[in-house]
């Protein structure tokens, strides 16, 4: 499917809930901060459920999203008048016209759920769905996100280092002029105190020493990349999810990776990067590419 938009656009999807009007401010400024054009989309299915073949009114949702799109692009334009703003109708299941958009995106912006319309319905699922298919990074803006002057957070795994999550944390730093907190979030079960002796607990300080370590040699390599980036190493012991939250407590973005995968309904994200999108306020999921990117399907 070809989408009128300009190769690079940062994609956000509306669907003209107050949400969604967070996150078209968010993408805005992006846009605005990297000199790169935006591009709104709102899409529907006229189907009222996956299982139903009755069809809801499709002229008058065509004529609804347009209302919608235009008032998100003249937003924008008043905003952001050097932005070059494009606006589109897509009569397709929203993740599925969004992931598509993907494709020539530089990144996807979502509310983290709307309310109130047949996309605001669904637009919880949707981020899930996009997040974990969408071929660039996804940033999904909940209601009350505010933009701060903190650090970006990125969560890693010294042990299955994946190079697009930490590649996305450094260049949004960079652009907005902030440092990078690298966090290694250790999930270990501690033993029962009257089961565990001395050699246990000496095992898992070392675990953890090594964690740190690793985290601290991934740091490192990072910032000979992107010298212009303040770096900070922690390595902490708890529930990821939890942990994540926590070190972003005072963070401009928390970046996770994910790797989608099949499920019946459509896609599962892994628990971490699940978790964060339902407990953090703004939160980029960056898709590791494993050269074997799944199909969306309605």
């Amino acid at each position: 499917m070809d989408h009128a938009f300009p190769d690079g656009a940062v994609v956000v999807g509306v669907d003209g809930t107050g949400k969604a009007r967070h996150a078209l401010a968010w993408a805005g400024e992006e846009a605005a901060r990297r000199a790169l054009p935006i591009h709104v989309l709102y899409a529907f299915s006229p189907r009222i459920s996956a299982r139903s073949y009755e069809l809801l009114p499709t002229a008058e949702l065509i004529a609804a999203g347009e209302r919608i799109t235009a008032t998100a692009a003249a937003e924008l334009r008043a905003a952001h008048p050097e932005v070059d703003v494009t606006a589109e109708v897509q009569l397709d299941e929203p993740a599925v016209a969004l992931v598509d958009a993907s494709e020539r995106a530089s990144m996807s912006v979502l509310g983290a759920r709307g309310l109130g319309t047949v996309l605001g319905r669904l637009l919880g699922s949707v981020s899930q769905k996009v997040a974990a298919h969408a071929a660039g990074p996804v940033v999904v803006v909940r209601e009350g996100a505010t933009r701060s002057g903190g650090p970006v957070v990125v969560g890693v795994d010294p042990e299955h280092d994946a190079p697009e999550p930490l590649e996305f944390a450094f260049t949004h730093a960079a652009a907005h002029g902030v440092g990078v907190r690298i966090v290694h979030a250790a999930h270990r079960e501690r033993p029962r105190a009257d089961l565990a002796d001395g050699r246990v607990h000496d095992l898992l300080a070392e675990a953890e020493r090594h964690g740190l370590e690793a985290a601290r040699e991934l740091g490192a390599r990072w910032a000979q990349r992107h010298p212009e980036v303040p770096v900070e190493t922690r390595t902490v012991v708890g529930r990821p999810v939890d942990e994540l939250v926590r070190e972003a407590a005072d963070a401009s973005l928390l970046v996770v990776g994910a790797r989608g995968h099949h499920g019946l309904a459509g896609v599962r994200l892994g628990s971490v990067a699940r978790g964060v999108l339902h407990e953090a306020p703004l939160v980029a999921v960056v898709r590791r590419r494993d050269g074997n990117r799944e199909t969306m399907t309605g």
